[in-house]
């Protein structure tokens, strides 16, 4: 069975026009591109019994940790194979599995879009809640430089 997901997720990926680099045995990694969060990592593994799908959302938060895990665990209440969780530094990601016998071409398709659909709506809103101080100087630099605003500095992106 492994062959035929194997098989499955790189026509998948391909047919998406995503490039794939394999990372090792049966682990594949990709970028997806969203509006507001313009790169997403996504690495798929393939294992003995589920495909998993991992993805860096964001760094350890600089500050407002409260709200922003209240923000994701929100989001975790969304039906789906895909969820917010913490790494082993504390550090953001989008994690999901789909069993081997149920991957085909549509939960395939679901899963990356989960993926791409969470990190793009949740992007802004965790940056000005967890890098707020960062965003402010940033904000402040271009304004010296000439430069205009960061969309994601902003209220209305």
């Amino acid at each position: 069975m492994s062959g035929q997901v194997r098989e499955l997720v790189l026509a998948v990926l391909e047919a998406a026009g995503l490039e794939v680099t394999e990372v090792g045995d049966d682990r594949w990694m990709t970028m997806l591109e969203g509006e507001w969060k313009r790169t997403i990592p996504l690495l798929l593994t393939l294992k003995d019994r589920r495909l998993t799908a991992t993805s860096l959302f964001a760094g350890v938060p600089d500050e407002g940790h409260e709200e922003v895990y209240r923000i994701l665990l929100q989001r975790n209440q969304r039906p789906g194979p895909v969820h917010f969780a913490l790494d082993d530094e504390g550090e953001l990601i989008l994690t999901g599995a789909l069993p081997l016998a149920a991957v085909d071409e549509e939960s395939l398709d679901e899963l990356l879009g989960q993926v791409l659909t969470l990190s793009d709506e949740t992007f802004n809103q965790v940056l000005r809640t967890g890098f707020a101080s960062y965003l402010d100087a940033e904000q402040r630099w271009r304004a010296k430089a000439g430069l205009p605003p960061n969309p994601v500095g902003t209220h209305d992106g």
